[in-house]
């Protein structure tokens, strides 16, 4: 997983519970990196379930919903970083749709090892999108936070709903409904 993930967990967890906390956790974890993180650079993904786990434990707070408001606090980072990609966007639905055949393909022109999860779209409406996300790491919390921040930066209501289909190939359905 590319540092800059790494980076934004530190940079949220440092948000949401102060720099003494991400000190004490650093101090405390065992990491291979020693909590120094280039944007670039890839680190096992194990490091970061290892920081993510330690904040969840410490602060006793559910990991889906602490992988979900890291989504939505990395999201505008992202697009902030990179609204090249999403410029030509108007609509919340059409960037989530475009995850696969366009923002993947640009996320891997800058990391051409990243390690995507895939996404299937199944079916769409004007304000219903339905969508299969595939991932070995099974970070679908933190996607629906990044969901629920696109949501957001178009200044758009809606929820995103979730359904494990499968554990064998780790696929999950989501069904993002816009509300009028």
């Amino acid at each position: 997983m590319k540092g800059f993930i790494f980076k934004s967990l530190l940079d949220f967890t440092e948000e949401s519970f102060g720099l003494e906390f991400v000190d004490q956790m650093i101090s405390e974890v065992p990491l291979e990196s020693e909590g120094v993180y280039v944007t670039f650079e890839s680190y096992p993904f194990e490091e970061l379930v290892t920081l993510a786990s330690y904040v969840s434990e410490h602060k006793k707070i559910a990991m889906e919903d602490l992988l979900e408001a890291f989504g939505l606090f990395i999201l505008p980072e992202l697009i902030g970083k990179h609204d090249y990609v999403i410029h030509d966007y108007t609509h919340p639905l059409d960037l989530i749709e475009g995850i696969e055949a366009h923002i993947h393909i640009e996320v891997r022109k800058l990391y051409d090892d990243a390690e995507l999860p895939t996404f299937n779209n199944i079916s769409r409406t004007e304000n219903r999108l339905e969508i299969e996300y595939t991932s070995q790491r099974e970070l679908s919390h933190f996607a629906i936070g990044l969901m629920k921040g696109t949501l957001k930066h178009f200044d758009t209501q809606g929820t995103v709903e979730m359904e494990k289909l499968t554990h064998k190939d780790k696929t999950t359905k989501f069904v993002i409904e816009l509300i009028n």
